[in-house]
């Protein structure tokens, strides 16, 4: 009986461990299941496209094949560099891409002392770029290292390429967001220095 007894307590037992390490599987399961995915860092924008961009001044233009390039700043900004200052900080200089006449893409470059922690490899002084498109979306699909490799190269103009375009602007036939119909012209050493960052932004094979 005393057998009898010992054997019918280690089949209980045995079930009541048995359904213990099921259902904390099946919670494990669960939990790994439904909890939200955590966010990998691609789907969020270091830089902000400004919502008023096209309230700004359109410095120069660009045209390369069939790609034409509008190039947008503040007033403020335009008038800090032909004053002889630096760029001021909280800068944002947005560019333009259309190709055919559509808007395909949107970059923007912005400057900033406090970009919290991250990598400093990830920018060019303290310039930070974004990809956007034409419906002013974040571009998860261009690689922006491109235009930290290119704009590496004008680091005696605070890494912008048409610091000069800014400094012969005539700000004061600014009248809101009236385009200038010249199209301004980068020196040839600009020009010879953009193809393969032009092409990896804007897929398009021809240069100036």
């Amino acid at each position: 009986m005393k057998k009898t007894y010992l054997l019918f307590a280690i089949v209980i037992a045995t079930i009541l461990s048995g359904c213990g390490t099921g259902s904390g599987a099946n919670e494990m399961n669960m939990t790994s299941q439904t909890s939200p995915e955590q966010p990998t860092g691609n789907d969020s924008a270091i830089v902000d496209l400004p919502e008023n961009y096209t309230d700004g001044v359109i410095y120069t233009t660009v045209n390369r094949g069939n790609a034409h390039e509008k190039l947008y700043a503040s007033p403020e900004t335009i008038e800090a560099v032909q004053n002889g200052e630096p760029i001021p900080q909280g800068t944002v200089l947005t560019l333009e891409i259309y190709r055919d006449e559509v808007l395909s893409d949107i970059f923007v470059m912005e400057k900033r002392l406090d970009w919290g922690d991250q990598p400093a490899e990830e920018q060019n002084g303290d310039w930070r770029f974004q990809a956007y498109n034409a419906d002013q979306s974040l571009n998860t699909q261009r690689d922006v290292a491109s235009c930290i490799s290119c704009h590496a190269s004008q680091e005696r103009d605070d890494f912008v390429y048409t610091f000069d375009e800014m400094k012969t602007f005539q700000l004061e036939d600014f009248t809101g967001a009236i385009e200038d119909t010249t199209s301004s012209a980068i020196d040839e050493s600009k020009i010879n220095a953009l193809p393969d960052y032009l092409v990896s932004i804007t897929n398009v094979d021809e240069t100036a």
